[in-house]
C-alpha cells in the first residue's frame, strides 16, 4: 500500500487526465486505509482485543440494519443521502435504504460484506439470523441484486470448499461441484420460464434480454467494462492517475454514457495500472486460501467459526466490490482487509497466543502481541 500511495502520487502529477483535488482525496483515502491497517493490526493483541473490536462493529451494524429497514418503510433519509440531492429528480417518491452513505448500492455493499461477522458467535446466532433477514430485505428493496447473488455464492463456497466432510471430503466436494454446475446449466437453459417464479431470476432474465437489445444497466456495465480495458491498454497498463477515471471518459466518452467504473478491479487497473491490480488481487486470493486452510484444520470450534466468518467476508467482498460506481474511497473496506491480514498473515506463535485459553481468560492487558508464547505461559504460571 505504500507503493500504491507513492505510485499514485507520481501519476497524479504526470497524468494528463489528473484531477488534483479529487486525486488528493483518493490518495488520502488509500493512505487512511494504510493507517487503519497499521492501527488495527497493532491493537489486536489477543482474542479479547479482537472481540472488543467486533463488538463495536456488531452493535453499529445491527443499528444500521434496523435504521435501513426503517428507511425502506418510511422513506425517511439522512441528509448525506442522495435522496436529498435536488439534482437527482428521478428519485422522487422512491423508497430505499442509504443509511450513512450517499446511495443505496453503497449501503447494501457495506451491509452484505460485513454480514458474516454476525454469525461467528454461537450464543448470538438468533441475532445473526435477524440481521440476515434485514439485509436481504434491504438489498431486495434497494434492487442490489449483485449483493443478493454474492450471498448465494458465499453460501455455495462454504458448503463446497469450507465445510468439513471427514474422510470422504474429496468425493463430497466433487459431487457438490458437479451438482452446482448442473443446476446452473439447468437454470440458464430454463431461465425464461423460471424467471416467472423468482424475483432474482426475473431480474437476471430481464438484464440478459436488455443486453441483447443494447439497453439497460447490465448492458451499460458491460460496455464500460470493455471501454475500461481499452483505456488501460491505450495507457500501456501504467494507469491514468487517482480519481482520473471520470476525466478520461469525459474526454473520451464511452458508449455506455457512464463515467464511473462500477468495478473495483477495473477502477484500480485503469487508474493505477496492472502491477498494483495484480498485487491487490493476489492479496485477496492468498488471504482467502490461507484462512480457508486454517478453518479446515482448526480444532477449536469458536476459532473455526471466526475463521469461517473471515473467509466468507472476503468472498463477499471480492464480489460486492463491483456493486457500486466507485469503491476505492470507502473507509470501511479496510476493516475487511485488516481482518483478512490478521488471520492469514499471523505467525504460528501469534496464532497459538490467540488460541490459548490463558490468553482468552487472562486479565492482564500487558500481554505482548507477538513473541514467544512459551514465555507468556511461563509468566502466567509464575503469577499463579
Amino acid at each position: 500500500m505504500t507503493v500504491w500511495v507513492t505510485y499514485g502520487s507520481v501519476l497524479m502529477i504526470v497524468s494528463p487526465y489528473r484531477d488534483l483535488h479529487n486525486g488528493i482525496i483518493e490518495i488520502l483515502s488509500i493512505f487512511n486505509g494504510l493507517v487503519c491497517i497499521i492501527i488495527l493490526t497493532s491493537i489486536i493483541r489477543n482474542i479479547n482485543d479482537f472481540n472488543q473490536i467486533i463488538s463495536i462493529i456488531y452493535v453499529t451494524y445491527l443499528g444500521l440494519v434496523i435504521y435501513g429497514c426503517f428507511e425502506c418503510i418510511t422513506g425517511f433519509h439522512l441528509p448525506v443521502s442522495y435522496f436529498h440531492d435536488e439534482t437527482v429528480t428521478h428519485l422522487v417518491g422512491r423508497r430505499a435504504a442509504t443509511g450513512m452513505f450517499y446511495s443505496e448500492n453503497d449501503f447494501s455493499a457495506f451491509l452484505t460484506c460485513l454480514l458474516p461477522m454476525m454469525f461467528y458467535r454461537k450464543n448470538k446466532q438468533l441475532t445473526g439470523i435477524i440481521a440476515l433477514v434485514g439485509v436481504i430485505y434491504i438489498d431486495y428493496v434497494n434492487d442490489a441484486n449483485i449483493c443478493l447473488l454474492s450471498m448465494i455464492v458465499g453460501i455455495a463456497y462454504y458448503y463446497i470448499f469450507v465445510k468439513r466432510y471427514g474422510k470422504n471430503r474429496i468425493i463430497v466436494r466433487t459431487v457438490l461441484i458437479l451438482l452446482t454446475v448442473v443446476s446452473l446449466a439447468y437454470v440458464w437453459n430454463n431461465l425464461r420460464h423460471l424467471a416467472k417464479s423468482s424475483t432474482l431470476l426475473n431480474v437476471i432474465y430481464s438484464q440478459y434480454t436488455n443486453v441483447g437489445l443494447s439497453q439497460g444497466s447490465m448492458y451499460s456495465r458491460i460496455v464500460i467494462y470493455l471501454d475500461s480495458l481499452k483505456a488501460s491498454f491505450n495507457t500501456s497498463f501504467l494507469g491514468i492517475g487517482p480519481d482520473s477515471f471520470s476525466n478520461y471518459f469525459h474526454a473520451l466518452p464511452s458508449k455506455s454514457g457512464l463515467i464511473n467504473p462500477h468495478n473495483l478491479y477495473l477502477e484500480i487497473l485503469v487508474e493505477y495500472g496492472l502491477v498494483i491490480t495484480v498485487a491487490f488481487v493476489t492479496l485477496l486470493v492468498k488471504m482467502i486460501h490461507t484462512i480457508r486452510k486454517k478453518a479446515l484444520s482448526e480444532k477449536d470450534k469458536s476459532m473455526r467459526r471466526l475463521y469461517v466468518a473471515g473467509c466468507e467476508m472476503l468472498i463477499l467482498y471480492s464480489m460486492v466490490c463491483i456493486a457500486s460506481s466507485s469503491f476505492i474511497g470507502y473507509s470501511w473496506q479496510w476493516i475487511v482487509i485488516t481482518i483478512g491480514l490478521v488471520f492469514s498473515g499471523a505467525s504460528e506463535e501469534k496464532l497459538a497466543l490467540l488460541n490459548s485459553p490463558n490468553a482468552i481468560r487472562s486479565p492482564y492487558s500487558s500481554m505482548p502481541p507477538m513473541g514467544d508464547n512459551r514465555m507468556y505461559l511461563h509468566n502466567e504460571k509464575r503469577k499463579e
